[in-house]
Order: C-alpha cells, then sequence, then structure tokens
C-alpha cells in the first residue's frame, strides 16, 4: 500500500512543479526539470514495486494523458491568455515599417550631428538620419560617406579630406 502512496505522491508532486513553473517562474528551469523527473520516477516505481507491469503502464499511460489533455486544454482557458501575447504591430496602431528613402542615401556624405560611438546622428542629404559606423567612434562634424544601407541600419565611413 506504501508504493502506490508513494507513486501518487510523486505523480503529483511531478504536476505541481510542473505547474508551479508554467505560473509562477518563468521559462524552463529546476522546477520544470524536477517536475518531469518526478514524474518519470512515479512510473519507475510503478513498474519496479509491483509484481504485474499492469501499474506501471497504468501510470505511464495516466502520466501521459493528462499531460496531453492538459496541452490541449489550456490553450482554451483564461489563465493562457492572461499569459499570451495578443498584440500585432499593425500600422493602425501606429507602428511603423523601415523609413521609406534610406537606400537612396547609399554613396552620398553628410556631416555627424553627435559623436558616433559608434551610433549617433549625422545629417545627409539634408535629412537627420540615426546611423553607425563601421566599429570606430568619430567625433561630432565629421565628414562621413553612407557606405551601406540595409532595412534601418545606415553604415558610414569617414571620408578622408585628402582624398
Amino acid at each position: 500500500m506504501e508504493s502506490w502512496l508513494a507513486v501518487l505522491l510523486l505523480m503529483l508532486l511531478g504536476f505541481v512543479l510542473l505547474l508551479i513553473e508554467l505560473f509562477v517562474i518563468p521559462g524552463f528551469g529546476l522546477c520544470g526539470i524536477s517536475g518531469l523527473t518526478a514524474l518519470g520516477y512515479a512510473c519507475y516505481l510503478a513498474f519496479e514495486k509491483f509484481e504485474s507491469p499492469w501499474p506501471g503502464w497504468g501510470a505511464l499511460l495516466g502520466t501521459i494523458f493528462i499531460l496531453i489533455v492538459f496541452i490541449v486544454l489550456f490553450p482554451k482557458t483564461k489563465a493562457w491568455k492572461r499569459l499570451r501575447l495578443d498584440a500585432k504591430e499593425e500600422s493602425s496602431e501606429g507602428f511603423q515599417s523601415p523609413s521609406p528613402g534610406l537606400e537612396e542615401l547609399e554613396g552620398k556624405t553628410g556631416d555627424t550631428l553627435t559623436m558616433l560611438r559608434p551610433a549617433g546622428t549625422a545629417k545627409i542629404d539634408g535629412k537627420r538620419v540615426d546611423v553607425i559606423t563601421e566599429g570606430i567612434f568619430l567625433p561630432k562634424n565629421t565628414k562621413v560617406k553612407v557606405v551601406m544601407v540595409k532595412g534601418n541600419r545606415v553604415v558610414v565611413r569617414k571620408v578622408n579630406s585628402s582624398a
């Protein structure tokens, strides 16, 4: 009788630890791994401590069934809706895609408005543009040339005054 109690308590502990991992502690860490370990050990004990393999199969299939039911039913609950992010980035809600016309800046020159460490602001073709260097720091009021534009990323290089 105490073997059944141990198996049931381990299964209960495993499910409680998985619920704690889901609702209290973000990510998949110690409680999640401990919960799965407790469930696995409960199934092992059910196979090992009884003469017949049927209690072990019952524990294993019961655990799998409960996990599947939980996985199928949980996304339909209010708790899941509180955990899940439903926000969409749509233009009607203020989301803006990359600024149009940045590709036109490629090859043009301008002056830095702030120090580039390596990111900052420059005035290129009469527009204020967020730029980034190829990894070096540049002081304010340095002549720069746009060497690459990829999406919102505008990469600049210092223009040599001797050229």
